[in-house]
Order: C-alpha cells, then sequence, then structure tokens
C-alpha cells in the first residue's frame, strides 16, 4: 500500500499515551516529571508521533490532550467487553512492535494446534497487505490484528472467507455508530469512496487437509495524516462522524460478530451471508476493469455468487473471477 514510516520508540510513547488517556491537557513539564526525562524529550517523542500522522491536541498553555477514546491496546480490557466463551476461545498476543501481526502469528501458531490465536500490534514495521503491498502502520493509531485459525477443510472450503471477514468489521462498524461504510470485492472496507480497512488471508500447513489460516486485519482508526500511502484512503478521525474512536472497543465489537459468522461459514460456507454482502457492495452496477498481471477484463460488476466470486457482465457473457493474485478498479482508474 505504501512505503514503510518511520519506525518510533514505542517504550516511552507508550507511558506517555498511558499518562495521556484520561482526556485531560498535559504539559510537557508535567509528563516529563512523571516519567523521570526532560520536557524537551517529551515533546521530541510527541513530534515524531504527530509527524507519523497521529492527531494529537495540542494547546499552547495546557499541553497535549489524546482524541476522546484514543488510548493503548489492553487485551484484559477486550476480553472484558466480550461473552465469558469468546473471551477464553482465544490465546491472546499484544505487542508494541512486530514486523507483521501475521507473519507472528504464524510464527506462533503451527498446524495441529486447538487454540485459535489473536495477534495485536501497536506498531508494524513491515505490514503488508495483498499483492505484497505494504500497509501503513504508524504507532498506537490503527487497529493491526491476526487471528490464527485453525481449520480441516482445506482451501476450496475457505472460499469466499475474506468477504465475510469484510461483511463482519462493517456490521461492527455499523454497530459503533459509523456510517456509509462499503465492501470493495475481495477485500477491501470503503467509506466515502476512500479504503477505511483492508483484509489479509494467509493459509500454511496441508490444503487439501489440516492448515491455519490467518486472518489480518487493518483499520484506520486515528491516522490524520500520511503523504506515503499511495491510494485514496479515510481514517475513522478523519471521517468526521461522532462514533467511538476506543480500538479496544471496535476490537470486541469485531471479533462478537466474527465469532458466529465463522462457525456458520464452516457449516455453510459464504451463501447464507451473500445477501448481506450484496446490499453493501460499493461498486454494484458500475463499469470496472479487473486486472491479473498484464491482463485486463472490462465489464460491469454484478456483485458475488454463493461462493464469494465477483460476477463480471461482459460483452461477451457473464464470467465468475475467483480470487487470488487480481485487482479489481472502476474502469476509469488508472
Amino acid at each position: 500500500m505504501c512505503r514503510p514510516l518511520p519506525q518510533v520508540q514505542p517504550t516511552m510513547l507508550s507511558e506517555i499515551l498511558a499518562l495521556l488517556a484520561d482526556g485531560r491537557f498535559h504539559s510537557g513539564e508535567a509528563l516529563g516529571e512523571a516519567l523521570g526525562v526532560s520536557r524537551a524529550a517529551v515533546w521530541k517523542s510527541l513530534k515524531r508521533l504527530e509527524d507519523d500522522g497521529y492527531p494529537l491536541q495540542r494547546v499552547r498553555g495546557k499541553g497535549y490532550r489524546l482524541p476522546p477514546g484514543a488510548g493503548l491496546l489492553d487485551a484484559e480490557l477486550i476480553r472484558s467487553r466480550l461473552p465469558a466463551e469468546l473471551a477464553s476461545r482465544w490465546q491472546w498476543l499484544v505487542y508494541q512492535q512486530v514486523d507483521s501481526t501475521n507473519a507472528q502469528a504464524q510464527r506462533v501458531q503451527a498446524p495441529g494446534q486447538a487454540r485459535p490465536l489473536i495477534v495485536l500490534a501497536e506498531q508494524q514495521v513491515a505490514g503488508r497487505g495483498r499483492r505484497g503491498r505494504q500497509w501503513a502502520s504508524p504507532f498506537a493509531q490503527n487497529i493491526y490484528l491476526s487471528l490464527a485459525e485453525p481449520v480441516s477443510v482445506g482451501g476450496p472450503g475457505l472460499e469466499g472467507l475474506s468477504l465475510l471477514v469484510g461483511l463482519c468489521l462493517v456490521q461492527a462498524l455499523e454497530d459503533a455508530g459509523y456510517r456509509g461504510c462499503q465492501l470493495k470485492w475481495p477485500n477491501d472496507v470503503l467509506l466515502d469512496g476512500a479504503k477505511l480497512a483492508g483484509i489479509l488471508l494467509e493459509i500454511s500447513g496441508d490444503l487439501t487437509g489440516e492448515a491455519v489460516v490467518v486472518i489480518g486485519v487493518g483499520v484506520n482508526v486515528l491516522l490524520d495524516a500520511a503523504a506515503t500511502i499511495d491510494q485514496s484512503w479515510v481514517s475513522l478521525y478523519r471521517s468526521g462522524q461522532r462514533a467511538t474512536l476506543d480500538r479496544n472497543e471496535l476490537i470486541a465489537t469485531f471479533l462478537k460478530r466474527l465469532a458466529p459468522s465463522l462457525q456458520l461459514f464452516h457449516e455453510q460456507g459464504f451463501a447464507p451471508f451473500r445477501q448481506q454482502w450484496m446490499a453493501r457492495n460499493a461498486w454494484a452496477g458500475k463499469a470496472v476493469k479487473v486486472i491479473s498481471g498484464s491482463n485486463e477484463l472490462l465489464g460491469i460488476d454484478g456483485g458475488v455468487n454463493a461462493r464469494g466470486a465477483l460476477l463480471l457482465r461482459t460483452e461477451s457473457g457473464d464470467v465468475e473471477i475467483s480470487g487470488g493474485e487480481v485487482s479489481l478498479r472502476l474502469n476509469h482508474a488508472s
């Protein structure tokens, strides 16, 4: 998606953000005294955070304040907002900084392990999206989440899974008060026509039997500036909608949507979710092009079938496009 953002020093920033989590103004001097560092050291850390796009509120004579609801990731807080059976369903790992949550989930989890796993991070230094693109992953601003789920259905049994995850994410955002989120096949969430979130599935193990599917989810939450992103983007903060920016609450709401949907998906596939996905299809009826390598296919977006394949209406007839190394764009886009 973009070139990697500069790394920050997460330890001091974590301590500063923890002090600012009460939503009040704190002077640089007071923050420095609390941490045993100079006011200049506090300013330098927060300046780097702002340079990475964090919408820190700074008022002369008052100091610094976080946007309402902003704060650090807290696995116990997320678990407390889940039903007991869901809170104990996953093994939880939360990191200050990793290369990517998907990569870390793959290192920790292995085929044959029974318990699902959730990996969260405040920052990714090598976050990635589909087709090898890098994902902008600044510190403490967005959701970088990966779920490792043991599966025994093989690759074909996972058709439509990325669409289901996107649907659950949009439904969770609707539950949290956001309006207008839509889905773009096969793995993007859009808001106001710009990219808000993306999903990356990676499978390891026996593709015909026991395997682990890692579901990576990235959501722009607090990001307010990112010159390195090479496509139209938006964040929940920049949307201007008066809804929660609490990442812990958003994650809990998403997991409450996802867990029962995954169970139904494993039993019946994508078919039960097709109409709900179609109702949120951002490009329904629009002229699009499907790009695969150097090949392009033009047509009209006709939604998806019961397996989650794109239905493309072309001049020579309807074509079904499965996922993989393909890209869908409006046909006037470059």
